[in-house]
């Protein structure tokens, strides 16, 4: 099977969807039969700590932007290419693509959220998703919760959204004191700190979690916050909440880092935070639990469905209940014990093997419709 492949997500510093797209693609490369034809319309950034699968890379024939070349010039190459089915992982496609197609949208934000978005993005997104899903043969999102979502607010039949989770990658795993030290070292770590990593947007709920940890301080609880990630749209609530929260904690904002030193990040941690108010998926989590960090995220969604048991849950938009859950853990070794046991043991359960399996069934399938 020839399958065409949208790795544009990876045209940038990847992000999210751009990690999700290389996972995607080096697990189900190993599966097929025929090369892989990656749809490009500029270089890619390939992100550290996923193999790169051999693949032919199908560029625009000159410089031009993503939508353009999506919708005009794409249909013409994908026809030529001998491409029998075409996987597109970032929300939007050709709407006159030549092949069966898949599309993955990856949460119901646009429609649920607005607030968190550029109004450009709303204005060109909020009407061609929707178009797109409906000429897809099928659309896969990343948990059941967006499932629900996306079937309500698209009103999509529901035999045609399907689930494919993501995973962590075994790159993601418990390194000994020794090899991650010249980390703490580099960026001057405190020795307990709570981490997030994300990009820094309100969506994230960062200035409640800057809040609820300059409390922590406050009331005597001594740990550090670092927040990993590049900046996002009205960030400025967030660094107004840091520089208030320096007066008595402190706060280290290290941008985007390469993924060696968040990996060290996660294994260095006393705790993950992750309180977000939204989400499709949220892989951060399972790489902070398969690096062995207790982990605290937000209560119901697809946060709760993919941390399950292993995690202290709390309703994000409760800065007592955040720093309560918090203090659990930073003050109680026993606690903090069970949750890198219980994370452990639950990552794991999460295989990017296993979904490269059902991503290709799915191509069957839309083949086949």
């Amino acid at each position: 099977m020839r399958i065409g492949f949208d790795i544009t997500s990876l045209c940038d510093r990847p992000t999210g969807v751009g990690v999700y797209t290389a996972h995607v693609l080096a697990h189900v490369a190993t599966l097929l039969d025929e090369p892989v034809v990656a749809l490009a319309h500029r270089d890619v950034q390939w992100p550290a700590g996923v193999a790169r699968p051999p693949v032919q890379v199908l560029r625009a024939p000159f410089a031009m932007n993503k939508t353009a070349w999506m919708q005009f010039c794409l249909p013409w190459q994908l026809a030529r290419a001998g491409v029998r089915v075409c996987h597109f992982t970032n929300n939007v496609a050709p709407l006159a693509c030549p092949v069966p197609m898949i599309v993955t949208v990856h949460d119901a934000s646009l429609w649920l959220f607005p607030e968190y978005h550029y109004p450009r993005r709303l204005f060109a997104m909020r009407p061609l998703i929707p178009a797109v899903a409906r000429r897809a043969r099928v659309v896969v999102t990343v948990s059941h919760q967006a499932r629900r979502d996306l079937i309500r607010v698209l009103g999509l039949p529901p035999e045609k959204v399907l689930v494919v989770y993501e995973a962590p990658l075994p790159f993601f795993r418990p390194l000994p004191r020794e090899a991650v030290a010249h980390v703490r070292a580099r960026y001057r770590l405190p020795e307990r700190f709570v981490l997030y990593v994300g990009t820094l947007e309100p969506r994230k709920n960062l200035a409640r979690l800057v809040r609820a940890v300059a409390r922590l301080n406050q009331e005597g609880h001594t740990c550090g916050l670092v927040l990993v990630g590049p900046r996002g749209w009205k960030d400025e609530g967030i660094f107004e909440a840091v520089l208030e929260a320096r007066r008595t904690t402190d706060v280290r904002v290290l941008g985007y880092i390469p993924m060696e030193d968040v990996r060290a990040l996660y294994n260095l941690a006393t705790v993950f935070a992750f309180p977000s108010l939204y989400e499709g998926f949220g892989l951060p989590v399972l790489e902070a639990m398969a690096c062995g960090a207790p982990v605290v995220t937000s209560r119901g969604g697809a946060l709760e469905e993919v941390a399950g048991d292993a995690a202290l849950l709390v309703d994000p938009t409760d800065e007592e209940a955040l720093a309560g859950a918090l203090a659990a853990v930073l003050e109680d070794e026993a606690t903090a014990q069970a949750l890198r046991a219980a994370g452990l043991t639950h990552a794991a359960t999460f295989d990017w093997r296993r979904s490269a399996q059902q991503m290709v069934q799915v191509y069957q399938m839309a083949l086949d419709a």
